[in-house]
């Protein structure tokens, strides 16, 4: 008779802890690319970004304006958290001031991230007419 045996394995035990990696809550880094000769006074929405780097929920915060999860829904200033391949877009309320710069700052765990618009500059004064104009014939 053949007598077939397969490898049932052995082994499981080991005592070797849990095998699931330690919480990572600290982000790659991120950016948000400045928005340059925006209106005054309007609001000025930043690019996408995706969260990464990280293998559990982490803080989220803003300062200075308003962010949003996953591309729909509420705008809000309010601490929460964030979870890999989540994207996040932040927003502001431009300057009410010709070429000045608004920051916001959104943090995702210990990791920071600008958001800036610059409001354009007010056109160069031109050439002042007088208020009235007599025209002579010279004929």
């Amino acid at each position: 008779a053949v007598v077939l045996a397969a490898g049932c394995g052995g082994g499981g035990g080991g005592g070797g802890g849990g095998g699931s990696a330690a919480s990572d809550t600290t982000p790659s880094a991120f950016t948000f690319a400045a928005q340059a000769n925006v209106v005054k006074s309007t609001v000025v929405t930043s690019a996408a970004m995706t969260v990464a780097g990280i293998n559990a929920a982490s803080a989220i915060s803003i300062t200075g304006g308003t962010y949003q999860v996953g591309g729909a829904g509420t705008w809000s200033s309010v601490d929460s958290t964030v979870t890999v391949g989540q994207t996040v877009m932040v927003r502001h309320t431009s300057s009410s001031s010709s070429n000045t710069a608004t920051n916001t700052v959104l943090i995702i765990g210990t990791v920071s991230g600008t958001f800036t618009s610059t409001t354009k500059a007010d056109p160069v004064a031109g050439i002042s007419l007088p208020n009235q104009i007599d025209i002579v014939d010279t004929d």
